[in-house]
């Protein structure tokens, strides 16, 4: 069920200080770049494009989504954290935004300071999937196979530091097993190499591969979250599974530069607001496996910046640094 925030009432209010203002330049006058800072084909991607038509519809000009993968969405983040804070560039991002501080002490940008959190849009379960080639159908065969010949099995992650690759590293901390890591420019290109059967699993927001599900070119094994989700009945989550420590929540969100304009991030927070509630885009959102969570303002501010702090001890308890 989704929890919406009252909050944004008020901030909506604030944008009504500045009437002259908006009047010379209403915002938005030109179209808005939506970055997404990985690959297409990914779960934020299909996010980002599930909402960028309809921010469009919403503010009264094209949103345009612009993917800019690389470095486990360091890359497009960085782009963002350098744009002009006046709403006409924004980025859709996911857990990695928070996962990267507790990885690398030595970011393009502070995760913290840099960046304008507009809204939380929804959380998602990840699933993981193997090419039909590999004999793996079960948490058990997988393990097996796993343990039969340590790091040959691969799996591609949508990034150093994205939510796949620490689902991965932690299975692999509680089954003592050790797959081997093959980090990608996002999840739609790690999708790519298993289909081809180049690698064999990879982890995966369920509605960006509901068609290979639905064909076989995918089977999947298994799931992150509390719950099978009624679209996978079948499908085990970790904790079913006995391993419930693989327990990563993948979360997603818009930010914006930081000093955005409040009447600028009234008029997204409202737009946005809107969108979400639409019964109908909750269940399109729904139906591909993203659970709608819509926090905006200090709540949604507050609540990345408690991720980042749990990332930060997860980093520490696992002895994870990659720089």
């Amino acid at each position: 069920a989704m929890r919406l925030s009252a909050k944004w009432a008020f901030v909506v209010s604030a944008a009504f200080f500045s009437l002259n203002t908006l009047a010379a330049d209403p915002y938005p006058s030109r179209p808005i770049r939506m970055i997404v800072p990985f690959v297409a084909g990914g779960g934020t991607d299909l996010l980002g494009r599930f909402i960028a038509p309809r921010l469009g519809e919403q503010l009264k000009q094209q949103v345009v989504v612009d993917n800019r993968g690389g470095a486990g969405s360091i890359l497009g983040t960085q782009i963002l954290a350098k744009a002009t804070p006046d709403g006409y560039t924004v980025a859709t991002v996911d857990t990695a935004f928070a996962i990267n501080p507790a990885l690398s002490d030595k970011l393009p940008y502070d995760a913290e300071r840099d960046f304008t959190i507009v809204a939380i849009i929804a959380t998602s379960p990840s699933l993981i999937v193997v090419h039909p080639s590999f004999k793996i159908r079960t948490v058990p065969e997988l393990v097996a196979a796993a343990r039969k010949e340590p790091g040959k099995l691969t799996f591609g992650s949508a990034g150093v530091g994205s939510s796949s690759h620490l689902t991965l590293e932690m299975f692999n901390v509680a089954a003592k097993i050790n797959i081997l890591h093959v980090p990608y420019k996002g999840a739609g290109a790690a999708i790519i190499d298993v289909l081809a059967g180049h690698t064999a699993l990879t982890s995966v927001v369920p509605g960006a591969v509901t068609a290979h599900l639905q064909s076989g070119a995918m089977i999947p094994i298994v799931i992150t979250g509390k719950k099978s989700p009624p679209y996978l009945p079948n499908v085990p989550t970790f904790a079913t599974a006995g391993y419930p420590s693989v327990n990563p929540e993948a979360f997603r969100f818009i930010i914006a530069p930081a000093g955005l304009p409040a009447p600028v991030l009234a008029r997204l927070t409202k737009a946005l607001a809107a969108i979400m509630s639409v019964p109908e885009f909750q269940t399109r959102l729904a139906d591909n496996g993203f659970d709608p969570e819509f926090q905006t303002g200090n709540e949604a501010r507050a609540f990345v910046t408690r991720e980042i702090a749990k990332w930060r001890q997860a980093g520490r308890d696992a002895g994870l640094k990659l720089n």
